[in-house]
Order: C-alpha cells, then sequence, then structure tokens
C-alpha cells in the first residue's frame, strides 16, 4: 500500500486546510483512518480530531461508505475491491504554537500531527505529499525529502508527521556543523541580528553535538517563531520548533535564555529522538505513551542546556553555579517534591505535567527541574566512581552508540540503569534519587556528592516573619491567590486560591502582595479577601519560611574535579 497526502491552502482566510489521501493498490476489505490525539515531545492528549469537519471517501467514482467508529477514528467497512481509495476532510488550523498547526493570510505553519489522519495498520506505508499554497507565498521550509516543487517523500507516517512545514515569505539563514548543513527560519517581525545569532547559534550548535560526538542527521532545521509574548519549544529528529518575543535579541539576558532554549531543543535530536526510553517511538498516536523515565528524555536534556551556555561561553563558572543552585532550590523547596518521586513525575505526565491546578505545587515535582538536578548528582558519581576519566558525557555515548546505533530501539528501565553502572565500571545505586521523593536528609546527601567535586552546597534560610504560602496572580485590576501551599499559615488561615486580596491591614492591595507585607512586617496581617463576591476580614499570622537559598562554591581554587566536571 501506497499513502498520498496533498494539503491544500488556496483560501488562508479561512484558516482552513483541505486534505485528501489517497490510498493506492489497496488489497483490504475495509480500512480504518485515524486522526492522532497527541504529538510527540507534548505528553498531553489534545483531541485533534475535534477540528476535523466532514470526512468523505470514494474510489474514485463513487462515494464509499465511511463512517466514525470513535472519536478519532473513521472506517470504510466495505471498499467495495477498490485498489485505489480518496478520503478527504477539511481541518480548522487556527492555533498558534510549537505544537499546533496554524493558517493566516501571511503565512501557514502544520504540526502535522494535527491535521494528518494514518491508516491503521499501515503506519509503515510510503508515500508523497503535495502542497498547494497562494502564489504570494515564494518560501517553503521543512526537512522531507523534495521530488519536485510542492512535492516531498517520506518512508513512512512517523517520518511525515515529525517534519513541520512552515510557508511564507520569511527569511532563512544557514551555517554548518560538523559537515551537516543547519537553517534557521526566521519567522514574523523581529530585531534580530542575523550575523552575531547565525555565530551564536553555531557555537551552541557545535557545543551540544561534542556532547555525544555523531551528529546523525543530513541537514537540521530550526523554525523560530518570533512573537509578541510567550516561548517555548518542541523537538522532531531532524528540526525544532521555538518561540522567541520578537525583540528580546538586544536584551542579554533574555538572549542568552533563549540560546538555551535552542540548546535544550538542539539536544533532543540525540536524547529523546535517538536516545530514548522505549515507550517513546514508534508511537501510539490515539492514547497515552507512558515511560518512568521523562526525566531521563527532559531532565539530563535541561542539564546540559544550563551547562552549555558555560561550555559555549555564554556564562561564566559563577553564574553556572548560581545557575544550578536554582535548580536545587526549586527543586528542594517546593512541597511536591516530599510527595511524589522522578518516575512518578515521568508515568504520570499526561495528567498532572501539562495540566496543572492550584494545588500542584503541593503534590508533584518538574521531572525538568528535579531531573537536571539529578542529571548533576549523577554526572558527579560518574566522575567520582571513574576518578575523572568519564562523565555523564560518556553515558549519552554509551546509550547512542548501544541501543541506536547497534540495537536500532530504545531502552528499557532496568537497561538504563544498567549502562550507568557499565560506564561507571561500579554500582550507582539510583533509587534514593529517582523513586523515593525528598525528604529531611535530602539535603544533606546532596553535599556528599558535591564533595567529590571539592564543592560546598551552602543553605541559608531567612528569620523574618513574613511567610505565608500565598502565591498569587493578577487578572485585570484583581490581585487573586494564586495557590496556597501546604501546611503554610495561609492554608492555617483558611486562605485558599481564588480569593480577592483587597488590603493587609487596611492598606489597599494592587499589584503585590510580597511588598506590601515586607514593608509592614509580621507576624500579624489582618486580610480583607472578596470570596464569592462577599467580603470578609481573616487573621493570618505569618512565620520564618521553610524556604531555603542554595548556593555552590568551590573549595579549592585549582579545582582539578571541577573542571573534568565542567569541562570548559
Amino acid at each position: 500500500m501506497q499513502v498520498n497526502y496533498q494539503i491544500d491552502i488556496s483560501n488562508p482566510n479561512s484558516h482552513y486546510a483541505n486534505v485528501t489521501i489517497q490510498i493506492l493498490n489497496n488489497a483490504e476489505k475495509s480500512i480504518a483512518v485515524k486522526m492522532p490525539v497527541w504529538t510527540p515531545g507534548s505528553y498531553m492528549i489534545r483531541e485533534f480530531e475535534r477540528n476535523v469537519d466532514k470526512v468523505k471517501a470514494s474510489n474514485g467514482t463513487n462515494d464509499l461508505e465511511i463512517s466514525k467508529s470513535d472519536k478519532n477514528t473513521w472506517v470504510i467497512k466495505d471498499t467495495k475491491g477498490a485498489k485505489a481509495i480518496t478520503i478527504t476532510y477539511p481541518v480548522y488550523c487556527f492555533e498558534a504554537g510549537v505544537r499546533t498547526s496554524y493558517i493566516d493570510g501571511e503565512r501557514a505553519f502544520f504540526i502535522l500531527t494535527s491535521c494528518l489522519m494514518y491508516v491503521h495498520h499501515f503506519e509503515n506505508s510510503k508515500g508523497e505529499l503535495e502542497l498547494k499554497y497562494p502564489e504570494k507565498w515564494k518560501t517553503v521550509s521543512t526537512t522531507l525529502t523534495a521530488l519536485a516543487p510542492n512535492k516531498y517523500s517520506y518512508n513512512n507516517y512517523d517520518e511525515l508527521v515529525d517534519s513541520p512545514i512552515e510557508i511564507g515569505n520569511h527569511q532563512e539563514i544557514k551555517f554548518t556543523v560538523k559537515g551537516v548543513p543547519h537553517r534557521a527560519a526566521l519567522i514574523g517581525l523581529s530585531n534580530c541580528p542575523k550575523e552575531k545569532f547565525t555565530a551564536d547559534i553555531q557555537k551552541i550548535c557545535e557545543t551540544m553535538t561534542a556532547i555525544v560526538g555523531e551528529h546523525p542527521c543530513n541537514e537540521y532545521l530550526f523554525f523560530i517563531q518570533h512573537v509578541e509574548e510567550g516561548g517555548g519549544g518542541l523537538e522532531h529528529a531532524n528540526s525544532c520548533v521555538v518561540q522567541m518575543p520578537r525583540f528580546n535579541y538586544t536584551k542579554p539576558e533574555r538572549y542568552t535564555a533563549f540560546m538555551g532554549l535552542l540548546a535544550h531543543e538542539y539536544f533532543h535530536l540525540w536524547n529523546v529522538k535517538r536516545i530514548r526510553p522505549a515507550a517513546l517511538g514508534p508511537f501510539d498516536y490515539s492514547k497515552e505513551n507512558h515511560t518512568n523515565l521523562l526525566w531521563v528524555a527532559e531532565g539530563i536534556t535541561s542539564y546540559y542546556d544550563e551547562l552549555a551556555l558555560y561550555r559555549a561561553g555564554f556564562h561564566t563558572k559563577e553564574q553556572y553555579l548560581e545557575a544550578l543552585s536554582g535548580e536545587f532550590a526549586a527543586t528542594q523547596n517546593r512541597q511536591g517534591s516530599s510527595v511524589q518521586c522522578l518516575h512518578e513525575a515521568s508515568f504520570d505526565t499526561w495528567i498532572k505535567e501539562y495540566r496543572p491546578n492550584e494545588n500542584s505545587i503541593n503534590s508533584n515535582i518538574s521531572y525538568y527541574t528535579k531531573g537536571a538536578v539529578v542529571a548533576a548528582l549523577l554526572d558527579i558519581q560518574i566522575i567520582k566512581a571513574t576518578n575523572g576519566a568519564k562523565h555523564l558525557d560518556d553515558l549519552m555515548q554509551y546509550l547512542y552508540k548501544e541501543f541506536y546505533i547497534k540495537q536500532g530501539r530504545g531502552f528499557t528501565d532496568a537497561e538504563f540503569y544498567a549502562a550507568i553502572n557499565t560506564v561507571a565500571g561500579t554500582t550507582i545505586d539510583m533509587k534514593e534519587w529517582v523513586l523515593q521523593p525528598n525528604d529531611a536528609t535530602t539535603y544533606e546527601k546532596w553535599k556528599q556528592v558535591f564533595a567529590a567535586v571539592e564543592c560546598d552546597l551552602e543553605s541559608k534560610s531567612s528569620d523574618a516573619l513574613t511567610y505565608t504560602g500565598i502565591n498569587t496572580e493578577t487578572k485585570g485590576e484583581r490581585l487573586l491567590i494564586k495557590s496556597t501551599e501546604a501546611n503554610s499559615p495561609a492554608v492555617a488561615a483558611g486562605l485558599q486560591a481564588g480569593d480577592e486580596l483587597i488590603a493587609i491591614n487596611n492598606l489597599r492591595l494592587k499589584t503585590s502582595w510580597e511588598e506590601v507585607a515586607k514593608n509592614i512586617g509580621g507576624p500579624n496581617f489582618s486580610v480583607t479577601i472578596s470570596r464569592a463576591g462577599i467580603l470578609r476580614v481573616i487573621e493570618l499570622i505569618a512565620t520564618k519560611s521553610p524556604k531555603v537559598a542554595y548556593k555552590l562554591v568551590e573549595k579549592n581554587k585549582d579545582n582539578s574535579f571541577l573542571s573534568k566536571w565542567l569541562m570548559r
């Protein structure tokens, strides 16, 4: 069977793409087509089928009956012996972002999981994709193999939908990394200094490539969407999509942070797309794909994206150690760190990480943040075990060669942890880091690990009686409680998410709870709130903050182990 697609956006102002699926060499009596309910790299059910309108089928001359059998499946029960079948449907594409498709009068962007159905049981079929779009659009950016103008080939459905497409009048910049051609599509208005940016992004790519040492792509493409506000990114095998506020290029701190985002998404071409837990490919696009090891996929990548800023020269050593200290603080100070472990956070990402509520801070952790912390601890443990001969880079190289190159598959939980011991040459017990939530002894365990690289993890707490456990957000002109931290004075007093903060001790609040509370001083606060439109006064007694600031400090300025760890 061959499956060809056509995407027709000849009327872009409608925000619709008209999709045609042509099934050739059919020998099946019954055929089912399915719309994915999620897109790889973003672990949440998105129900893309909600944007599909009327689905029709024919054998070229006569209509075939096609009907829905579940939320994302359409079935032709009787193909009537047709060797060639055509299925058509319009799909609404008007959700701007890195995970979804968008069409307007100026451009079109496709994450193909959100608009192309697949033929069930024939996901490995080869085929072609044809694009039809307004003549005024002159540039198409994609990593699909071109057969002719606006016509591309693919080897299987996974490859097809892992290849985003941008169509419009955007510019591309070009550079080379380890002999591999790279492009960056600059989409939308920006103040990007193209020459400087090209040199910087090339340096980031070279730094990330050095970790594994081999580049598996024939080409690589960055889709850089310039937006008014926002951020984020999504990885693909030969490309990534990122967002950048359009005028942040001249803001040094935000520009450096963007370099970190680029490093993160770029490193995923190895870690996730090739070095991967077994659950992350081939994919089941119709349901959740669970794994305990998203902390490996995202946490190790998060560790490297910050370390890359140091290795590439964007951060000083002091800035890097400060950034890593912040990751430790964010992990230890989150109430959920004593509730959820890394395996649980990874497995439950589908219902927790991407669908947070006001209690998330109390019940779960981020496998990005704690994963980065554990990656740092693992790196140092490997260094200690091998007397500086090996480090986390060697583990990534081993996983790449053993499972991607040699075996062509992902690894199980047991195989990942066994690989650590193979590289380290000894047993490194990861249970306390990945299977157990943080507890009162966690900080001391961290300190013991960092002592191996002659660093001290210092801690400092505040004596001020101003901690309430209230986190706020502003909606319009209203200052609201966004969340309250478990076992905090706010919970004891009966304050809750959704309460509008009106005043403290009869002083009107407008934009900052923390600033007014600090100026008044604690511990006694009389808080005027509005709950469901009814005013009330609640007495609140603040305490010392349980949160701790951390700082990594070198014990020895001639620290050879620190140099082996940071590798610059």
